[in-house]
């Protein structure tokens, strides 16, 4: 079986959608390519081998360029699909898996994947750019599809909900963290403490600094805790993004630029050291397709706390504190909890490392492949 696949966010900066698609691709591979030929597509180009995500500095370099240039995909866009147009009629797959929910124009059988429907529910917490871009191609494409992938049984609900495509053309397949994820050894995460210089005690948060993440709910439920215990920091790591200020303006606003850090991008690799650093893990997010932190942190060791919100109670099931992600008392309490017991600490510990177990990339890959085989056969 011949299988094209968009390729095309290995080349963008580092979300979400690119680490679905790297880590599928590379398992897809590991398991099939001996009876099966791929071929990828990266926007400009087709070609059999995957690329590596983008380093840090080709992410800050593209970045930059794309603050010059106000609205990327009306240029992109028509490029992109003349050249995926000429190029698979070329190639003649036996079937297109479309990674990004907006399929490209292609007549055969075709797949595509759907993470969340956040712009069709919260259209202001993304660029008026992108949402344009959105409503403009996915409704009139989604219904070319033969079939849907879903991040979670949650998405999946949504986009029967926002489409009307029947359950039965929508399979769910659950992200997972990377197979080579581990607990880091006490001394490995004492060394890394020293290295980046961070506090012996903190929570952390590790995702986007945008507004659907609730951060400001997290900030102020910190204020409260913190009047109680002066030692213990917050660290909100990841990338800022086109509407971090107000999540920067509340920190200097409540004085807590010396408790509340932001390290910026952290890189894949060092992933499991800074969540076995934490005392616990904090992600109160009103909307997730999936919440992939949620399942990291569990596989690295690290106790949850989480919002009791769309796919989160899915994820974390009964092995995280799941919370309303607007009462900030409640977090508050929840940090308090987290910092003076180390019994629930070590609870959710055990739990999260059972949990995490239930989700593996081998088991995403091989359902999206009976996907393909179905969708090919038919």
């Amino acid at each position: 079986m011949k299988i094209l696949i968009d390729a095309f966010p290995l080349t963008a900066p580092k979300s979400g959608v690119g680490y679905y698609t790297y880590h599928l691709l590379r398992t897809l591979h590991n398991l099939y390519s001996c009876s099966n030929d791929f071929v990828y597509f990266y926007g400009r180009k087709f070609s059999k081998k995957i690329a590596e995500r983008q380093t840090a500095v080709d992410i800050a370099a593209r970045a930059t360029l794309k603050s010059l240039i106000r609205d990327p995909y009306k240029f992109t866009q028509p490029v992109k699909e003349l050249v995926f147009k000429l190029g698979s009629k070329f190639i003649n797959p036996d079937i297109y898996h479309e990674t990004n929910y907006i399929l490209l124009p292609y007549t055969g059988p075709q797949v595509v994947t759907v993470f969340d429907m956040s712009i069709k529910q919260f259209p202001e917490t993304h660029p008026k750019q992108r949402v344009d871009f959105f409503n403009k191609y996915f409704d009139k494409r989604i219904h070319n599809a033969n079939h849907i992938l879903a991040i979670s049984e949650f998405t999946k609900r949504e986009i029967i909900e926002f489409t009307d495509i029947p359950a039965e053309r929508i399979t769910v397949t659950h992200l997972a963290q990377p197979e080579n994820f581990y607990v880091p050894e006490p001394e490995d995460i004492k060394k890394f403490r020293k290295q980046k210089r961070l506090p012996e005690h903190f929570f952390l948060y590790l995702g986007n600094i945008e507004p659907r993440k609730n951060l400001i709910t997290l900030i102020r439920a910190f204020e409260k805790f913190s009047s109680k215990n002066r030692e213990t920091k917050l660290i909100l790591a990841g990338g800022q993004t086109w509407l971090s200020e107000p999540v920067i303006k509340e920190i200097e606003n409540l004085k807590l630029t010396n408790k509340v850090l932001l390290p910026g991008y952290v890189d894949e690799t060092e992933l499991p050291l800074w969540y076995a650093s934490a005392l616990a893990f904090l992600y109160p997010s009103k909307y997730e397709g999936f919440g992939l932190p949620v399942v990291e942190a569990m596989a690295a060791g690290t106790p949850v706390a989480t919002s009791k919100v769309s796919s989160l109670p899915e994820v974390a099931g009964e092995a995280a504190i799941l919370l309303p992600p607007d009462d900030t008392d409640a977090w508050a309490e929840a940090m308090v909890q987290l910092s003076e017991s180390s019994e629930k600490r070590a609870e959710l510990k055990n739990l999260g490392a059972e949990r995490a177990k239930l989700f593996s990339w081998k088991k995403c890959a091989e359902t999206t492949f009976g996907v393909y085989k179905k969708v090919a056969s038919a």
